[in-house]
């Protein structure tokens, strides 16, 4: 079988088929997707059915995972999913849809704004690997924003005025922004806010991008206001239809995509009438971010 990497409509996103990763993740067959990447930022791989071990070695190939603390989780009530895992789900620790008054509800209600996976965390996030276990029959989309296309596109004068500021990024905004304020000090003091520039260089390709969304929460050096307002407008201009993607899940489908260039949200469903089991795993290594002036 023979792998056949095929845009789908959007210049960011790309379909791979000929290879199922559970049989085949061998070190050429990772390039293949690692190259499909630096070209589109966002990979489908159908029907690929994958298990919990199949993801993590899959995973592994691309570099060292990160550790889910799934918080939102009651004092002593255990997590779904093992620590390689993040449950982005609304399910409880039996499998069932989460009750109205869960913790885990209010946690989850960031997930629907832009984000870019853990740019709240000082290492440096790569790749995130999410796959559909069980999905809705409608709703539940995953939108993409190609990063690299909004930066091409801000004026020269945008350009010029944000190569070198920083923003600083916080779980607990994109949180609050969601609704969620009560969170416990234990579970906020895991997870502090850190800085990263408003403009990034891919360490592969040499282009730039914009960091931007729900977890940028002020630009350090300026105003909160004005920092904010900035943070705003380039995150109003960056999620343009002509920017973005949204995939529609069938069960079994692995999405790949490289948090350096990209930024993502999940959709609503009726998420108290249908089960949504979705398990993502993400690389992470030391941070690579270049001076976006070098």
């Amino acid at each position: 079988m023979t792998m056949t990497v095929t845009r789908v409509l959007d210049a960011f996103v790309a379909r791979i088929d000929g290879v199922q990763l559970r049989n085949d993740h061998s070190p050429a067959t990772l390039a293949i997707i690692e190259d499909a990447l630096d070209r589109y930022a966002v990979v489908v791989l159908p029907a690929q059915h994958l298990s919990d071990d199949d993801q993590i070695e899959v995973s592994k190939g691309f570099g060292g995972l990160s550790y889910a603390l799934n918080h939102g989780r009651a004092v002593g009530q255990n997590a779904r999913l093992r620590p390689e895992l993040y449950d982005i789900s609304n399910l409880d620790e039996t499998h069932g849809i989460l009750g109205e008054a869960d913790r885990r509800r209010q946690w989850r209600e960031a997930d629907k704004l832009w984000h870019t996976d853990r740019s709240f965390i000082a290492a440096d996030t790569t790749y995130s690997f999410l796959s559909g276990r069980v999905v809705p029959p409608t709703g539940g989309n995953t939108d993409f924003a190609d990063m690299r296309a909004v930066y091409d596109d801000l004026s020269a004068s945008m350009k010029a005025r944000i190569a070198d500021l920083e923003a600083v990024h916080s779980i607990w905004r994109s949180r609050a922004l969601a609704g969620g304020v009560d969170f416990r000090p234990d579970e906020i003091a895991t997870m502090p806010p850190v800085t990263q520039p408003l403009v990034r260089v891919h360490p592969r390709t040499g282009r730039k991008s914009v960091v931007l969304a729900s977890h940028a929460s002020e630009i350090v050096g300026m105003p909160l206001d004005e920092g904010r307002a900035l943070l705003a407008e380039l995150t109003a201009f960056a999620v343009q239809p002509r920017y973005c993607h949204s995939h529609v899940w069938s069960e079994g489908d692995l999405v790949i995509w490289d948090n350096r260039c990209t930024m993502h949200r999940g959709t609503p469903f009726d998420d108290k009438a249908w089960r949504r089991d979705m398990r993502r795993t993400t690389v992470q290594g030391p941070s690579t971010y270049a001076s976006a002036t070098a």
